[in-house]
């Protein structure tokens, strides 16, 4: 996988979803931070190719993952398989008492905003959120960038993440929350 010189564009992508974990050796992860908080768990992941998370809860396993399409992944526990090429919003109930919602979209920018943009992202990544470089197609180009926001709420997660794609100065960018809702 890789949000990288090679295979970079958006087109190349998708964002799924699955009711199960997804061990960590489907991917090259070159970030890791794991959250815990009461009754639930969450392992963040930047990978090549864009990012992992998997949150778990009394057994109930979500894993939300941006990679390169038509990956090897197992098809087992898939809720939601999306190309990303426009703005989408969805809203998950896998089972238990998680409820899982999303927000997508990707952006075409002007080349000095994708700029701004990439240095933004690079200076902000001091401040506690999961943050990769990779390398540049080449000495010119901007490197592709990966950052995820992680904020832990009393009931679960909320985790807002970027990617650039340099080849196509495109942003994609995610809002998900993922919640687990109080006992009946």
């Amino acid at each position: 996988m890789g949000v990288r010189s090679e295979g970079t564009r958006v087109a190349d992508r998708s964002f799924q979803v699955f009711h199960r974990a997804l061990h960590p050796e489907w991917f090259a992860v070159r970030a890791h931070e794991r959250l815990e908080a009461g009754p639930w768990q969450a392992d963040v992941r930047i990978v090549e190719g864009g990012h992992a998370v998997v949150f778990g809860h009394e057994g109930v396993r979500l894993t939300e993952v941006l990679g390169v399409r038509g990956n090897a992944l197992p098809l087992e526990g898939l809720l939601l398989n999306s190309p990303i090429r426009h703005e989408r919003s969805t809203v998950l109930r896998p089972g238990g008492r998680i409820v899982y919602q999303v927000c997508l979209e990707v952006e075409q920018v002007d080349p000095e905003v994708f700029r701004h943009l990439c240095e933004e992202t690079t200076l902000d990544a001091s401040r506690g959120r999961l943050f990769h470089a990779f390398p540049a197609a080449n000495r010119m180009s901007p490197r592709p960038l990966s950052q995820i926001r992680v904020e832990r709420l009393a009931g679960g997660l909320s985790l807002q993440t970027f990617h650039s794609f340099p080849e196509e100065l495109a942003i994609f960018r995610s809002q998900s929350l993922i919640e687990v809702t109080p006992a009946d």
